[in-house]
Order: structure tokens, then sequence, then C-alpha cells
């Protein structure tokens, strides 16, 4: 006979390790094995933001990755791939953790593998991180919302012309996600709103800007964002 374990999902920030919560590295030091998204494993060639973040903590558990592509057609196939291992490990009387850059349910990873835990009746705990455009407010040094302003998140945009819908309101609109479009730095040229355009956040590439001239002819990475002010 066996006694199941349990899974606990830990939202671990942005980049800067030191942003994990306290509880969240309670977690992470007390399980039994740790989970990471990686949307690439060959060899020595595993690519993963998350396990950047992990490798700074000094645990001393063992962190596996699931291969999660970003782009792959078969996404639902990974997650349940993912979530098998997962499973195993839980049904072995295993602590498991996932961890997810950022926050857990916010254009996250976890919510998949969320889901298939509840339909297994998995129990589940979940530790909440903090997302990137909440720090990038911080290292900008600007509030994102004051008041009774609203906003709004945009994440992979299908156009320029959808972004151009959002700013004709009166909110504060942030774009995740934004490398999917190019031709930014024409755009920017055209919008009157003030910005915040970040990357890397948390991390030693981090960079910030509010001057289109600084975007021009840089390329946009997959972490980054751009804050256009009410």
């Amino acid at each position: 006979m066996y006694k199941k374990g349990k899974l606990t999902g830990v939202g671990i920030g942005p980049g800067d390790p030191e942003l994990i919560t306290v509880k969240g590295m309670k977690a992470l030091e007390s399980a039994d094995v740790i989970f990471y998204p990686a949307s690439k494993l060959e060899g020595k060639q595993e690519k993963s933001f998350s396990v950047q973040i992990l490798a700074q903590l000094g645990l001393k558990v063992s962190c596996r990755p699931l291969l999660i592509p970003m782009n792959a057609k078969n996404r639902e196939t990974n997650y349940q791939l993912a979530f098998e291992k997962i499973k195993a490990e839980v049904e072995s009387g295993k602590k498991v953790v996932m961890v997810a850059e950022g926050d857990l349910l916010f254009y996250s990873t976890f919510g998949y593998i969320l889901k298939l835990a509840e339909t297994e009746n998995i129990p589940c705990d979940l530790i909440p991180g903090i997302p990137a455009f909440i720090a990038a407010g911080s290292a900008g040094k600007r509030a994102i919302v004051e008041g009774a302003n609203a906003f709004e998140v945009i994440a992979r945009p299908e156009s320029f012309q959808q972004i151009e819908h959002a700013l004709k309101t009166d909110r504060t609109v942030v774009v995740m996600k934004m490398s999917v479009l190019n031709g930014w730095d024409a755009f920017l040229q055209d919008c009157n709103r003030e910005f915040l355009y970040a990357e890397g956040i948390g991390t030693s590439a981090q960079f910030l800007t509010t001057k289109v001239e600084d975007i021009s002819d840089r390329e946009i990475p997959y972490f980054s964002l751009i804050t256009f002010y009410a």
C-alpha cells in the first residue's frame, strides 16, 4: 500500500530569485521532487527559463524538466504527458512541486496541469508569484494604474490593429509576448501614449526604456512587454 502525496504549484516570479515568496521558497525546500517546464530538450540544449531561476536558489532537491513546447501543435498531448509524470510521483507518496515563471495562473502552463490534476482528484496547493508586468512597474518606478483607472492585458497580440483598438480607451494597456509582431518602432512612432518597454525583468539582461529610439533597431525577445499608460 502507498499513501498518496500532494502537488504544489509555485509561481517563481519574473526572473529575480529573491522575488519568490517565503511560502513558495519553503515549498521548494521541502519538496521531494520539483518539475519545471522546458520548451526544448535535446541533450545540453535544454531551453527553460524556470530552471535558470531554480539554479540560483541552492536547492538540494531533484529538479526535472517537463517538455512543453511554446508553439507545438500537439499541446494537449504534451500537457497530458507532463501530467502523467507528475501523477506518478504523487501516487508514489511524494511531495511534488511544479513551478511556473511569473504567476501560476496568469498565462501559465500550470493552469492546464491544474485542470488535469483536479480531474484525477489529486490534492493541490497553489502559491502565487509576481507577474512580469507587475515587476516591470516597480523596476520603472511608475504606477500601472491609479485611482479608478482600469487596465487591460493583451498577450500574443494578433495585430497592431488589436492594440490600436485597446488604446482608444482611457485605460492602461499592457502587451505581453510582444515579439510575435514585427514593426514596433514604426507603431510607437505613431502612438501618442506614454509607454514603458521592458525585457528580461529581474535578470542580468534587464532593459527598460520609455524612448522609441531605444527600440528602433532592437530585436524584441520573447520575455518582453510594453505598458501604455492611461
